[in-house]
Formats: structure tokens, C-alpha cells, sequence
């Protein structure tokens, strides 16, 4: 089996490739930095534009006509919305995309359309302000964005007003003090939930978890299944809430592995099996359970390419 693997020069990309290899996956490599190290770390790797480039898609059929991939496992934004665009095109040349179809990764990767959503389902989200209506502390942050990427924490007016006018497409809602949750989510068909492993990130380094800790908390998992039971998640997804002193709030859903995604998988084994299964069409085995408490610790590894002058 093959699957085209992007973003492989992100800092957690190598244990997912790790562990697909492990079950005898052949991972192809694509990003659209040539000094990426999973380029490197590869034995079949490819440059493509970024997916909002001109060109990616093009990029991505020539890989596939190629090297005949089972799947595409992608992870930015970006390519999501092009490749689910183009699903049954993927599809007919022999391609399942691990990802929701692009109703879903619209939604998702719009704050505001995400916000209305939890809504319609009775999901519970932060409060939401206007200028006019605003409490201190609160939370600025771009509609569309990834990660902690111009993510604010606005103490007064004066701040508020000099993060709004640097963020496009502002949001403003309440500042929650409490525990962040990474809750990594495999689902199939219709949104049905094969995993729910939620998470604590005990350390952030460039907003990805470099710490964190599983723990089992029944009333998160249980959001989560209706959220993609709602949602028609497909795939890896990876939502983030916190739990602070007036219960749980859902601040977002990627559609892909998560940066402390590894950490989940290591905690349930049937993570990267399950995958496996629906890309080759075979019966799923839900799981009901996965090792509470595991905690995992990172540190960095090296690469070194020898170029000349």
C-alpha cells in the first residue's frame, strides 16, 4: 500500500511516517519547502507548490499517475480546500482522500462558520463580543488561520484596537483560563467514530504539543462523537477545547492529525490499523478504549545534507 504523505517537513510528521511504515505503508513524501526533512527521510519524495499555489493540483495528478497511490493523507489548510474540491476526481483515478468532503473542510476551516455550527448542534463555545460589547481579558484571532498564529490576548481597548487592525478578519470572544484539550478523532463513513483520544498538552513550543498527557474525560468524548456525527467527519481530525471554571468550550476542528497526534496513536493502536481499513474498503473495528495517562516527552532530531558549495 501507498500513501502520499504532505507537509513532511513538519516538526511531527516523522512519527506518523513511522508508524504507517511500521504497518508496511509505503509513505511518499510531498512539501513545498525543498529543505524539508522528509524529503530527505524518504525514499520517494516530491517539491509541489503550496496548495493555495497555482499549479498544486497539476502537481499532485502527475505524483499519482506515477507512483499509483492507495490514499492521500494531507494536513494544511490550504491543500484540504483544493484536494476535497476535487474528491471524485481523486477517486476516479484510483485515490481516497482522508479527508471530509470540501462542504465539511469549508466549515471547518472557517472560525465564524465553525462558531455557527456548534451552535445549530448544541455544542458549547466560547462567548462571542463585538467592539461595542467587549470584556477584558479577551481573545483576538484571524476567522481563518492555523495554530497560534496571530492569536492575541488583548488586556484593554487599547490593545484590542491595535490587534484588530492587524488581523484580517478579526474574531473577539472570551478569555477561558483552564486546561487545553487536543481531542484526536478517526472517523468513518457518515461520521461514525472508530477513536476519541483527548489529550492535555502539558508543553507548547511554536504551538505544537512537545508535552502532553491522554486522560479520559467521558463528557468531552461524548461531544466529539456528535461533533462528527454532525459534521461528517472522515478520516483524521484533530478539535481543541478548554475546561475551565464554566465547563468545556470547543474552540476548533482540524481535519487532519494534530501536532501531538502521535501521542494518540501510541495510546491506541487500532489508530493506524483502522486507516489502513478504509483505504482498502474493509470492515472497521471501533475502539473502546486506549492507555489513560501515557505521557510523551519530545526533543529534536537532525538531519544533515551534504550540498557543496
Amino acid at each position: 500500500m501507498k500513501i502520499i504523505r504532505s507537509a513532511v517537513g513538519s516538526l511531527p510528521s516523522l512519527g506518523i511516517i513511522e508508524e504507517l511504515e511500521k504497518n508496511k505503508v509505503e509513505v511518499i513524501g510531498i512539501d513545498s519547502n525543498p529543505l524539508s526533512f522528509g524529503l530527505y527521510k524518504l525514499k520517494k519524495a516530491y517539491v509541489v507548490p503550496m496548495g493555495s499555489a497555482p499549479g498544486f493540483l497539476e502537481a499532485i495528478f502527475k505524483i499519482i499517475e506515477k507512483e499509483k497511490p492507495d490514499a492521500i493523507l494531507s494536513g494544511p489548510e490550504e491543500e484540504l480546500l483544493v484536494l476535497s474540491k476535487n474528491k471524485e476526481e481523486l477517486k476516479k483515478r484510483g485515490v481516497l482522500l482522508l479527508c471530509p468532503d470540501y462542504d465539511c473542510i469549508e466549515i471547518c476551516t472557517d472560525k465564524k462558520k465553525t462558531y455557527k455550527k456548534f451552535k445549530e448542534i448544541g455544542i458549547p463555545i466560547p462567548e462571542e463580543y463585538t467592539l461595542e460589547n467587549v470584556k477584558f481579558p479577551c481573545i483576538i484571532k484571524p476567522a481563518k488561520g492555523r495554530g497560534s498564529l496571530d492569536v492575541y490576548i488583548a488586556k484593554n481597548h487599547e490593545e484590542l484596537k491595535l490587534y484588530y487592525e492587524k488581523i484580517k478578519e478579526p474574531i473577539i470572544q472570551e478569555f477561558i483560563k483552564g486546561e487545553e484539550y487536543s481531542i484526536d478523532i478517526l472517523s468513518s463513513i457518515n461520521g461514525e467514530t472508530l477513536s476519541v483520544v483527548p489529550r492535555i498538552r502539558l508543553g507548547v513550543e511554536s504551538g505544537i504539543s512537545i508535552k502532553g498527557k491522554t486522560v479520559y474525560n467521558k463528557e468531552i468524548i461524548d461531544f466529539c462523537k456528535k461533533i462528527s456525527k454532525e459534521f461528517k467527519l472522515f478520516g483524521p481530525s484533530c478539535v481543541q477545547c478548554i475546561r475551565g471554571n464554566n465547563g468545556i468550550k470547543f474552540i476548533e476542528i482540524n481535519n487532519r492529525f494534530g501536532g501531538g497526534s502521535i501521542l494518540s496513536i501510541k495510546a491506541d493502536t487500532s489508530i493506524i490499523p483502522n486507516l489502513i481499513r478504509l483505504i482498502k474498503n474493509e470492515k472497521t473495528i471501533s475502539s473502546d478504549s486506549f492507555n489513560q495517562g501515557l505521557i510523551m516527552l519530545r526533543n529534536y532530531s537532525e538531519i544533515f545534507i551534504n550540498k557543496g558549495n
